[in-house]
């Protein structure tokens, strides 16, 4: 069945292929592999090592907050200003007088040596036999290349923009690999954000109902702090509770600022989640169930394989 636990089966696949190659990357490194500025907020979307990589997507365009914020849809126009700024300050990028932020040379050789590590990460990685990993990055190849040509909506904004860093057409299978995971990472952003946003909401306001959907938050403060670093404050969020009771999705239950989703918006999340999943397998009709089922399995056996040379690793430390 295609639905959300393929895409988490992809995204599991990629985490194990990050995971192993930074920890053959960590043992070769030198003590001061990257500046420091690329270990600012380390992880996250809001970061400037995130910001570089949408560099290389919108390259030669220069980056604005406007169109940052078109896929990072989540954060704060403040924050996302704020660092590119901080970028500008180490000479990474140049502030235009109409407040586009071109790479410097500096930029430059920052972002290319961040892309190398990044493809230096398959290094010494055998996760199947060559010709597994070369069906397999066939057939990942056959879905990105169908989910280029989706229809409005859901588009494929982010998607065109992840393929722009691309590899070669000959690079190892097992770096193409590693740059299709990104992309599906980026195509189900386009799925999702065509879905919920006909609700006609900001990206915060739908963020913060997530939260409280899946049983993780229930008030402004409990949101506020598992968000914060996207830039908003908590009277924000207390905001967007607020609105969300009058759309009935949320009632409030206390005094004490609680929450609790109602039937109404329950239903408006799970009509978000089947819309996602609609858009983002709609592509996938160009193969047959046996392909899928086989890319099914050759994904399992990747990850099981990276993730027991993890272990086999850390008995031999």
């Amino acid at each position: 069945m295609l639905d959300v636990e393929f895409y988490n089966l992809l995204m599991e696949a990629f985490d194990a292929l990050y995971t192993a190659g930074s920890a053959l990357r960590t043992r070769a490194a030198a003590p001061h592999d990257q500046p420091a500025l690329l270990q600012l907020r380390a992880g996250l979307a809001e970061s400037p090592g995130w910001f570089l990589i949408q560099a290389a997507e919108f390259d030669p365009e220069p980056l604005t907050a406007e169109n940052l914020r078109v896929r990072d849809i989540y954060a704060s126009e403040r924050l996302v200003q704020a660092l590119l700024e901080l970028m500008a300050s180490e000479s990474w990028l140049d502030r235009s007088a109409q407040g586009a932020y071109s790479l410097t040379a500096n930029g430059r050789a920052v972002l290319q040596q961040r892309l190398q590590r990044q493809r230096e990460l398959t290094a010494g990685l055998a996760p199947l036999p060559a010709g597994d990993l070369a069906q397999l990055a066939r057939l990942l190849g056959r879905l990105i290349d169908a989910s280029l040509a989706a229809p409005t909506p859901p588009g494929s904004w982010c998607l065109a923009h992840s393929r722009r860093r691309a590899p070669a057409h000959d690079a190892p299978a097992l770096v193409q690999i590693a740059q299709y995971f990104s992309d599906f990472n980026a195509f189900r952003d386009d799925a999702h954000m065509a879905a919920w946003q006909s609700f006609r909401l900001n990206g915060y306001e739908w963020e913060a109902f997530t939260l409280l959907c899946d049983g993780t938050a229930n008030s402004a403060a409990s949101v506020f702090e598992q968000l914060a670093h996207r830039g908003y404050s908590s009277g924000e969020y207390a905001a967007a509770l607020v609105a969300l009771t009058h759309r009935s999705w949320l009632e409030s239950t206390s005094a004490d600022g609680a929450y609790h989703v109602t039937a109404d918006g329950r239903a408006a999340r799970a009509q978000a989640e089947r819309l996602t999943d609609s858009y983002f397998y709609g592509p996938w009709l160009v193969l047959t169930e046996a392909q899928v089922a086989e890319l099914r399995a050759l994904l399992l056996r990747f990850t099981e394989q990276l993730r027991a040379s993890g272990e086999d690793d850390k008995m031999t430390r």
